[in-house]
């Protein structure tokens, strides 16, 4: 009896090392759909963009995390970032082209870029955070990019379940931030406010459990007629939903939310504050580079997941 018991013990061992951490991963990872909205008005002059790496040691480490996670059609993450980048951009209407010279009008220097997965059983969610920080330069001035995503899947059956929402939707809306920033920062092209309002209008009146996706795209319209609802969306009974707009209030720049941002990092908990601090560093002014440092000089610097977002603003 107690034998069996051993050997049951043993099974369970061996089954959950594999699960966890044992075996490698290799995922195909779908390359991202540009987007459909298109800006009021277009540029048609073409403008060179330059993409950099200048990450260094540990940072250049793509894919990390207790399990081996191989995606396999990503051999070369700055390539992946290049192409799909200029695609997201010209899909908008901006004629963007990649550059590999140093006068380019255009030019962004990654120091962070990394997936990071975590699982801690083989019963609890599997989890990524994606993560891209770096300098961009527009016009002789530079500001810091960053983008911020975390989700979790539990597998039921297989874990490529996990493949999907883990690895391809993230990566797909780091594409479609950093586009939207740049566009903000560099061109400030809009998309109308009747469009605005008809997106309002479908998320409203959406049960899909994919909805915050529809949320993040007001982040994208770069149009300040998106940051009331985005505001009543904070309070949504969906918690993805309510994630969703508080990063999008950073997307849009909307600095004059700078106290609702504060108060959403200081009351709510979890992922709610993780992107009320990293919506607070999109924006980038005085107050909000002061309340990053503030975090930073904090006790709550210990915590894993507000350090990681922390240093990708400093």
């Amino acid at each position: 009896m107690v034998r069996i018991k051993n050997t049951t013990l043993c099974v369970v061992a061996v089954f959950m090392f594999l699960v966890v951490g044992g075996c490698a991963q290799r995922y195909y990872v779908k390359p991202p759909t540009p987007s459909e909205m298109l800006y009021v008005e277009k540029v048609d002059t073409e403008t060179g963009l330059q993409i950099t790496d200048q990450r260094m040691g540990d940072d250049k480490n793509f894919s990390v995390g207790r399990i081996t996670v191989y995606l396999t059609n990503i051999t070369d993450e700055m390539a992946f970032l290049r192409e799909n980048l200029v695609k997201e951009l010209n899909s908008r209407g901006i004629d963007v082209v990649a550059s590999d010279t140093d006068d380019a009008p255009l030019r962004f220097t990654v120091r962070k870029y990394r997936i990071r997965n975590h699982r801690s059983t083989g019963f609890s969610p599997f989890q990524t955070a994606t993560t891209l920080s770096g300098d961009y330069v527009s016009n002789g001035e530079s500001r810091k990019l960053v983008f911020y995503f975390r989700i979790g899947k539990v597998p039921i059956w297989s874990m490529k379940e996990v493949v999907d929402p883990c690895y391809s939707i993230p990566l797909s809306l780091m594409v479609k931030e950093i586009a939207s920033k740049i566009n903000r920062l560099s061109f400030g092209l809009q998309m109308p406010t009747e469009k605005v309002d008809a997106l309002v209008r479908e998320i409203e009146g959406s049960t899909d459990k994919f909805m915050f996706l529809k949320v993040l795209e007001l982040g994208y319209t770069n149009n300040p007629a998106a940051i009331g609802p985005l505001v009543r969306f904070a309070d949504h009974a969906d918690d993805y939903v309510k994630v969703a707009a508080i990063c999008s209030l950073g997307v849009l720049g909307a600095v004059d939310q700078f106290e609702f941002l504060k108060e959403c990092y200081n009351t709510r908990t979890k992922d709610e504050k993780l992107m009320a601090l990293k919506s607070i560093g999109d924006l980038n002014t005085l107050e909000a580079i002061a309340f990053i440092q503030s975090v930073k000089n904090s006790d709550e610097y210990g915590h894993e997941r507000i350090r990681e977002l922390v240093d990708l603003f400093m």
